[in-house]
């Protein structure tokens, strides 16, 4: 979309829409110029998706200032560009995403990023309390810029999402990455309802009391949980099932993970990480589960709810139906009555019409018989004139040889009467 006007249009059409498309549109700087000017006076916009439009810094630059004053966006889609080519637009991004408060998904897919672009994108993780989802798959990171990256990890609470399938950051970062990713997760859940049972357990308990928190957060030492935590010791037996919760389920990956930690042998560390892993899909599937079975539940109490009210007010449309179906018989038979009294008089029309139609037969068939006998009379008049033009010509020509005649005449006369002069004399 290279065509700034057409761009404009595309724009004001979408004003008060919440999500803006322009993926794969071609557009030029000019055009990202334009792009950061709406959102930034846009209160609506909250879905940005820019894919595959070969965006660089000087793009990236005049997006970051738009996206800076812009206090709706919910999320930024900029896979397939070019804003790590040069770190300076990356660095753009970030500064600007440091203090963004609304900004929850962020998708960097195949941009270039190096290992630069991915120190800026640390010191943005570390500010930022915001993002919850973050996409850097296939980008050039290296292990220098994963290690980067996960230094700003470590500081950050609120990313439970990172994806960095194909950027090279190495398998250790990416178990450490999926560590902390956990640790956020435990701790979203933990802050979702912290008077739980499982979540004040989790607070007492001084080996996970601080895995719910960035480690510039944390205790240096966990001496008083650790009193605490004696004072409130976990339930165990069927009470404990019974009141089982989604908190009691974090606070089990908390420990878990504080497990892991404890561990020195890399397969034991192997161990728990893949209990953790295991334990984390089965979360996922029982609250899946779960909301089916609630969606079950709300699906059959709507179909039965008010069943009675439905049969009265079907009764009330059924005799409605019946009253109306009466009158429109009754209806019916009149219409046929008058439709009787019409198809007569229509019948006395098509007669009144066939025979005006045969009178109008007739007197056309008389006309062309007068014509006829006109254009035989024509005819005759046409051939009479030929010939009297033809003997007219011929006259006229028989006139003229006479009027030579007489010249020749007349000139023979003027010769003789000259010689007889002549003579005379």
């Amino acid at each position: 979309m290279n065509n700034i006007p057409a761009l404009l249009n595309h724009l004001d059409g979408n004003r008060e829409s919440p999500t803006l498309s322009l993926a794969y549109a071609s557009l030029s700087d000019e055009g990202i110029v334009e792009v950061s000017k709406f959102i930034r006076d846009n209160p609506f916009v909250k879905y940005l998706d820019l894919r595959g439009n070969n965006i660089q810094a000087k793009g990236a630059m005049a997006l970051a200032n738009g996206v800076k004053i812009n206090r709706s966006l919910r999320s930024l889609n900029l896979k397939w560009n070019a804003i790590g080519q040069d770190p300076s637009g990356v660095s753009a991004l970030c500064d600007t995403l440091k203090s963004n408060l609304t900004i929850g998904h962020v998708d960097f897919r195949n941009n270039r990023i190096n290992n630069v672009g991915a120190k800026y994108i640390g010191e943005m993780l570390t500010a930022n309390t915001t993002i919850t989802h973050f996409d850097l798959s296939w980008n050039d990171l290296g292990v220098d810029g994963g290690i980067a990256l996960l230094e700003g990890l470590k500081h950050n609470s609120t990313l439970v999402d990172c994806q960095l399938s194909g950027s090279k950051v190495g398998e250790e970062t990416m178990h450490e990455v999926a560590f902390l990713l956990r640790r956020n997760r435990a701790s979203a859940a933990y802050k979702a309802s912290p008077n739980a049972a499982g979540a004040q357990l989790a607070e007492k308990d001084p080996k996970t009391a601080n895995l719910g928190k960035p480690k510039a957060a944390q205790s240096p030492d966990g001496a008083a949980g650790e009193a605490e935590g004696e004072k409130s010791p976990p339930k165990r037996g069927p009470q404990a099932k019974a009141n089982w919760t989604s908190k009691d389920s974090s606070t089990l990956m908390l420990r878990l993970m504080m497990k892991e930690r404890e561990q020195v042998l890399p397969e034991d560390k192997l161990f728990y990480q893949q209990i953790a892993e295991h334990i984390d899909r089965l979360l996922l599937e029982t609250n899946k589960h779960k909301q089916g079975r609630v969606d079950g539940e709300e699906r059959e109490k709507l179909s039965t709810t008010g069943f009675l009210e439905r049969e009265q007010r079907y009764i009330k449309e059924i005799r409605a139906t019946e009253e109306a179906l009466q009158k429109v018989i009754s209806e019916k038979e009149e219409a046929q009555k008058e439709l009787s009294g019409k198809s007569v008089t229509l019948q006395k029309l098509n007669e009144q019409s066939s025979d005006a139609v045969r009178e109008s037969v007739a007197i056309q068939e008389r006309h062309a018989a007068e014509e006829q006998e006109l254009r035989k009379e024509l005819r005759d008049v046409q051939h009479d004139k030929r010939e009297l033009q033809e003997k007219l010509a011929l006259n006229a020509k028989d006139l003229e040889l006479l009027e030579q005649e007489n010249e020749r005449l007349r000139q023979h006369v003027k010769a003789f009467q000259r010689d007889v002069n002549e003579i005379l004399a």
